[in-house]
């Protein structure tokens, strides 16, 4: 709403709104002494021991750093009473009563007091009991195996007959590092002397992307061990695993503070909105710009279009349920339903309600060919893997689990 310049200061804006609420206008007592518990005094401003104190605590930790110790703290106070100066200054020129800044000033005192509220009516009364964290590890023990993962370089190249000739080059002793990073053609890992870093087999490999004729091969390598010339789908390569780590499974222990972290937040949004609901009764709100907008009825293509460029995935489930509800007939409307749950699933990690949309999907139009994807969502959407952005990944990932299991069933 408003441009703000940044202060030239080490200390934080929480710190500097802090320290002008804290301090009292009392008039100069000439007889103050050092031993009163004041840190600090610019003209009529005093700066006591504790809000120093407080407002040292604060800051972040790197910022702490530069005022440890006695010394430190002399620093720290030069520094609010640099802050105080300016400030005296202000009030000075009036800057404080100009109808901007007493904008300003009202929206940084309800920002400070919301966060009070919150802290002390919604976050503070938040508790995840070790129960609770053990029912949910038992229920949702397929979010905490960790797949196997690998760690190897390759030379890429398009010509096979190049890739013999740098098999061979390999196999008389020439460093794998030094030859890719002079002759493989892939100009994303070249550099780094073809180093394609972790990946899980199976999964998406840099530079290499989803390819499962890639991924077992070098799934079969020993470790240190050059690989014969791996034909795939975009050329040729050689291969030198570095690490191979198996799968395994994170205990209660490991988990503990991931799932009291997750638990706590969704328990504080629950919480939340609980309390936003029960406050709309009490204080009456309109969101005019809302009643404008339903006014419009949109149509499906806006509303399609609209969440291609949605950055919240909040709003984008919105877009998508807005189709579905006013255009259910629409050639997207199944995709759209679909979509509900896929960021349900991938943005939001909420499964539950993932779950109720595609089987809402199911019932709504369970003839679409969207009722697939749904369901290879269910069986793998808790199952640890890199984050899907698009639902054409997801796809790419379903197609490469449908080949995988022809071939075992072969």
């Amino acid at each position: 709403m408003f441009s703000r310049k940044a202060l030239p200061f080490v200390l934080v804006a929480s710190c500097f709104a802090l320290a002008f609420a804290a301090c009292s206008g009392t008039k100069k007592d000439s007889t103050i002494k050092v031993e009163t518990g004041l840190a600090g005094r610019v003209d009529d401003l005093k700066i006591t021991q504790d809000q120093m104190l407080r407002m040292y605590e604060e800051l972040p930790v790197n910022q702490k750093k530069g005022f440890k110790g006695r010394d430190g703290q002399a620093k720290f106070v030069d520094k609010l009473i640099e802050q105080h100066l300016l400030y005296k200054a202000a009030i000075d020129d009036k800057l404080d009563r100009t109808d901007e800044m007493q904008e300003r000033l009202r929206w940084a005192t309800m920002n400070i007091v919301v966060a009070e509220y919150f802290s002390k009516n919604i976050a503070d009364e938040i508790k995840v009991e070790p129960k609770e964290i053990e029912d949910y590890y038992a229920a949702h023990t397929a979010e905490f195996v960790q797949k196997p993962v690998m760690r190897a370089q390759y030379i890429f190249t398009t010509d096979s007959l190049k890739a013999v000739k740098l098999r061979r080059q390999l196999m008389k002793g020439e460093i794998f590092t030094t030859l890719a990073t002079k002759e493989s053609e892939d100009q994303s890992t070249a550099p780094a002397g073809g180093d394609l870093g972790y990946f899980n087999p199976g999964g998406y490999i840099n530079g290499v992307g989803y390819s499962d004729v890639f991924s077992k091969a070098v799934e079969k390598l020993e470790v240190g061990k050059i690989s014969e010339i791996i034909r795939f789908e975009k050329g040729f390569a050689i291969v030198r695993v570095a690490e191979k780590n198996p799968e395994k499974v994170n205990t209660l222990d490991e988990a503990r503070s991931t799932i009291e972290a997750t638990l706590n937040a969704k328990k504080t949004e629950e919480a939340y909105l609980a309390v936003v609901e029960k406050l709309k009764k009490k204080y009456p709100v309109e969101n005019y710009v809302r009643e404008r907008l339903d006014k419009t009825t949109r149509t499906p293509e806006e509303l399609w279009e609209m969440v291609q460029i949605e950055p919240d995935p909040r709003n984008r489930i919105q877009y998508y349920r807005d189709l579905v509800n006013l255009y259910p007939n629409h050639k997207n409307a199944p995709e759209a339903l679909f979509m509900i749950g896929f960021t349900y699933a991938e943005d939001l990690m909420d499964y539950e309600q993932a779950r109720r949309t595609f089987d809402e999907l199911d019932k709504k139009y369970p003839q679409s060919a969207m009722t697939e994807s749904a369901k290879w969502m269910r069986e793998n959407m808790e199952i640890a893997h890199p984050k899907m952005e698009s639902m054409e990944t997801m796809q790419q990932r379903m197609e490469a689990d449908k080949t995988r299991k022809v071939e075992k069933g072969t």
